[in-house]
Formats: structure tokens, sequence, C-alpha cells
């Protein structure tokens, strides 16, 4: 007896939609979690996502949707989520969850290209406005992501590691990076009252859709939670202000930002409007901040408060230094690897602790703020 194919699954799914059947199915390879597929039926063409055991949480699938729902409300480019037949938007079948959502047609962002790079500051910054009052239940707490205690703990981890090797060498590096989180910890205190709301918690190129120079499409909710706003700011930074290639040979990071790209993402992202300073620039310099009567040019102001932009550069180094110890452990490099990778954390590190007044500097630029 013949097994069943990719496309009798997706036909006894699609039973419950009125959306056709299956003429054709293509697995998108680029999902590292859940399956998806682009699916094209007698209906037109969708995308369909069946869910990793780890995201089958209906309550928190129930927040996302709601989420998505509320953007779309607001004009926001997040894509149509198709009910089955007895309206809910998703499916749970033979132990499965499934959703299906709108095809948009687009192509991935390319943020060496300085239009899409603005648009994607701009973009973000249209989120942050359109979820400021989502009111949904969040599905966790900040503490649960980025964090001076969950640092110094995945050091602890490390050390215990490490333990029998009694490399004097590493050990002054932990130690190091050890009065890293320490400082941190005594910064973090500081940074009381942040701006909380629900974050996209994904916020990269793969999830941006282009026609041009154009968004047409936000996708992939799947990480969504309620943080501080200034984290996910922080995190889209980090990846559109590092350099292309970079120097780190053994870090998802590339290497530490550039400072033109910094002060760019930070202008469009508060403004949506191109910046009129052209001059290069460099760590010692502020972007001249835009005038007032050009804030019109874009409606939605995302204007970042004072405190937002002292406590940005806490939350790259923060960030910077927990993923990166948190991979290393997952790795389980030996001392003689770790040594190398321990360098190159520590180097962020540093970097981040020594120009942490200029990044908030030119932060506090950005907003139109002086100081």
């Amino acid at each position: 007896m013949s097994q069943p194919t990719i496309k009798d699954e997706l036909n006894r799914v699609l039973d419950h939609y009125n959306l056709g059947v299956v003429r054709r199915a293509q697995r998108i390879e680029g999902g590292f979690v859940n399956d998806n597929w682009v699916i094209e039926t007698t209906g037109g063409r969708f995308f369909l996502k069946r869910r990793h055991p780890d995201l089958r949480n209906p309550g928190i699938i129930c927040f996302q949707h709601a989420l998505v729902a509320h953007l779309r409300g607001m004009g926001f480019p997040a894509p149509d989520i198709l009910p089955t037949r007895s309206g809910e938007t998703f499916l749970k079948h033979n132990g499965e969850f499934y959703e299906i959502q709108e095809y948009i047609e687009g192509a991935p962002c390319e943020h060496v290209n300085p239009e899409n790079f603005r648009a994607a500051a701009a973009t973000l910054a249209h989120y942050h406005i359109c979820v400021k009052d989502f009111a949904a239940q969040p599905t966790r707490d900040h503490s649960d992501l980025y964090d001076p205690a969950i640092l110094a703990k995945h050091l602890t981890e490390l050390k215990k590691t490490w333990e029998a090797e009694r490399d004097s060498t590493l050990a002054k590096i932990v130690q190091k990076l050890e009065s890293q989180a320490a400082d941190l910890t005594a910064r973090f205190a500081e940074h009381e009252h942040l701006p909380n709301l629900v974050i996209h918690g994904d916020y990269h190129c793969g999830n941006l859709l282009f026609k041009g120079n154009r968004i047409v499409g936000v996708v992939d909710y799947d990480k969504a939670c309620w943080q501080p706003r200034i984290l996910e700011l922080a995190e889209a930074l980090i990846y559109f202000a590092s350099p292309s290639p970079g120097h780190l040979r053994h870090l998802v990071y590339p290497g530490v930002l550039e400072c033109d790209k910094f002060a760019s993402f930070l202008h469009h992202y508060s403004y949506g409007i191109s910046s009129a300073d052209n001059k290069p620039a460099q760590w010692h310099d502020s972007p001249r901040p835009i005038h007032e009567n050009n804030r019109d040019c874009f409606p939605y102001h995302a204007i970042l408060q004072i405190h937002e932009a002292n406590a940005l550069p806490d939350y790259i180094r923060c960030i910077w230094l927990s993923v990166s110890l948190q991979r290393l452990l997952e790795i389980g490099y030996r001392p003689t690897i770790a040594l190398e990778a321990l360098h190159e954390i520590l180097s962020l590190g540093t970097w981040s602790a020594e120009n942490s007044q200029q990044m908030a500097k030119i932060c506090r630029s950005a907003i139109g703020r002086s100081g």
C-alpha cells in the first residue's frame, strides 16, 4: 500500500478550508523551525505553516493571530490569516497545528540597498506605533530574553564545563566577562520604567518583503512577546548596522557596528525621512538633527525617550554577550577553540562598553534631543 504523500497531507488539511484542492506545493527551505509551504490550489496561491512541536500552544497562537489582526486593522502590511470552515485561525489535525495565510509576492529585503535599508527602519517605527495600544495578554515578560542575570548564568555554566581544564588564560577571559556582566547588572538597575510593547521579535531581512523599494509584507510573528521597545531596536541595529562581510570567525555576529549605518537606521526609525547630513560619520560625530518642520513627511512618529537612548548601548552589549555565550555552550567547544571564540566575545563587550556614551549621544541626536 502506498504511503501518503505531502500532497495528500495538504489536501486533508485543505478539506477544512474553502480554498480548493492542491495543484502544486513547494516546501520553503529557509524556515529553521516550522515546516512551511507555498501551495497553489484551485482557489489561488497561499502560504501554509505546520508548526514546530515547541510552538503549538493554542493560547500563544491566538495571541499572535490577534496581533496580526490588530496590525492589519491599523494598515500595517501583515499577512491575512485565512479562517477554517468553522472560523478558526488555525487547525489542529492529527496532532499537528496548521495555519494558512495569504501569499505575499515580494523579494526579501536587501539591507545593502539604501532604499531598502531606510524602509526597514521606518517600517519598524510604524510597527511600534501600531502596537503601542495593543492590549492582548502578553506571552512572556522581558526577563526571558536578554538580562545580565542570564549572562551571568551562562558564565557559571561555562566555568563548570571547563573546571577540569584549569586553563589560566581561559579563567582570565571569563573573569573579564564576569566584570562585564556585573557592570551590566548595575547599569540595567538604572533602566527602570522603559516603555514596553509587543515586539515583532524577529525583525530581519528575511521577514521583510519588498516590491521595488516598498515593503509589501512583514511576516513571521512566532517570536512576538512583551518586551522593552528599546530591546527590539537594539536587535535591529545589531542586524542592520553590522559590517558585511565581517571579521569575527567564531560568532553569529560579524563584527562591531558601523557608525554610518547605526546613525542612519536611528534617523529613519525616528523620523522616517532621509537625513540631510551627507558627510561621512565617525564615532565621535553625532548626526545633525532633522528639523522639526520635516517631521510631517512621515506620519508614524516613533520618538524615543532620552532614557531609552541611554539604555540602548547596554542592551546591545547584553545581547551580544548573552547570545554568543549561549551559542558557545550549545556548540560545546572545548577550551582550545573556545579561547578564540571568547576573545571575540570579549572584543564585542569591550567595544560596546567603550563606545557606550557615543552610541547614546548619536541616538539622542537622532531623536532630536541635545546632550
